[in-house]
């Protein structure tokens, strides 16, 4: 390689790695991150193909996380042994390996090309590792234009998957805490309801409704997420309530009603004095507003329309729902047809329409068979 050559193979490895760098820094999905990166590195090297795997220790597998190619939809659906293959080896031993016939190599497998249609014939394979823990391998396919893959091309390789396995490893920890964080408010939603037998698992199935709601009416992934969040809390003001009140069998006196009313002034309270405060902005507001009404006529604030947040809106008609829909000691529980025509003759006065057409469609979806459309959801979604 000539000098100019290799400066300019220099000044082209420092522009990819800078944008690399400011991919990994911006708001973007992870997934969007590593399809970025692994594009980039494809086009760089001068690769017909490349993908990204992730171990999956709790399965003891591996699994593409991203990939570029012409059999790219179809690599997506493969996983491996963790030590199966050229990539289980990189993984295990966290060395990089560049190939230049796959077919004389001992830990090759033709799985993946086989399932893929894709014929591997050169490769290069770096472990994406953060000191001496291997999260995973990206692997670069058939170096156009010559032969064979170059010393250059791994070193490149190996700086990018550097950056990438960080960026993998921040991610894998940060959904690790949101899973501690989801257990421990779960578990709150559990013993909250357990003070009252008549709404007993009230706050999941809330929660899940709420979810539903969202995803028929096209949210993203994100705000799922941080409804589904939201309404598991939506009732913790309820703590601050007397057991004589919160488990009195008889209606409530006007007297006890407004002291119940101020569940939600006591949750939002609550919510908002949690660290860090920007993560509970759509918990405090849901926890203050599910009980308002489109038309004013609700609690605490009497917002109206649009003033009431969208989470509150669409937690407020999950509640109802729930609440119309589950035996009381004064009331048998409604139908969950019959639950439905209630809050349809209620839309556009006391509930957003959108709301309660989007969870009325889902319910004759399923024909109001509410445990089949769970089951489906659970196998589509999970949070």
């Amino acid at each position: 390689m000539t000098h100019i050559k290799e400066l300019e193979f220099k000044v082209q490895e420092l522009v990819t790695l800078l944008e690399a760098s400011k991919q990994l820094n911006s708001n973007l999905e992870m997934g969007e991150v590593l399809e970025s990166i692994l594009l980039q590195m494809v086009q760089i090297v001068g690769a017909e193909a490349g993908t990204l795997w992730v171990l999956d220790k709790q399965r003891q597998k591996i699994k593409v996380s991203a990939a570029y190619g012409p059999s790219a939809a179809t690599i997506l659906n493969i996983e491996l042994d963790k030590d199966e293959g050229i990539v289980g080896k990189v993984i295990q031993t966290g060395q990089a390996q560049l190939i230049e016939n796959v077919a004389n190599n001992p830990d090759w497998t033709a799985r993946v090309d086989q399932s893929s249609g894709f014929v591997t014939k050169s490769m290069i394979t770096v472990p994406l590792a953060v000191k001496d823990k291997v999260l995973g391998a990206m692997q670069l396919l058939n170096k156009q234009d010559i032969a064979f893959f170059s010393e250059q091309d791994i070193r490149l390789a190996d700086a990018l998957s550097s950056q990438s396995a960080l960026a993998l490893h921040n991610s894998q920890m940060y959904e690790e805490l949101q899973q501690m964080l989801l257990s421990m408010i779960r578990t709150l939603a559990k013993v909250l309801d357990a003070r009252d037998p008549y709404t007993a698992g009230h706050s999941e199935r809330v929660a899940k409704y709420s979810l539903w709601i969202a995803q028929k009416l096209e949210l993203s992934a994100a705000d799922c997420e941080e409804l589904y969040k939201a309404a598991l809390l939506h009732d913790i003001g309820k703590i601050g309530i007397i057991d004589a009140i919160l488990r009195k069998p008889d209606r409530l006196t006007a007297e006890e009603y407004a002291a119940i009313q101020q569940h939600t002034v006591i949750g939002a309270d609550i919510l908002s004095n949690v660290e860090p405060k920007d993560a509970m902005v759509h918990a405090v507001e849901t926890a203050l507003c599910h009980h308002e009404r489109l038309d004013g006529t609700g609690y605490p604030h009497g917002l109206a329309g649009d003033a009431i947040p969208l989470f509150a809106r669409i937690v407020g008609v999950a509640d109802t729902f729930d609440a119309m829909t589950t035996a009381r000691s004064y009331s048998k529980g409604l139908s969950y047809q019959l639950g439905v025509e209630e809050l349809r003759r209620c839309r556009e006065t006391l509930f957003d329409a959108r709301v309660v057409d989007a969870f009325a469609a889902m319910l004759e979806e399923c024909d109001y068979q509410i445990e089949q459309y769970e089951a489906g959801q659970e196998r589509g979604y999970r949070l």
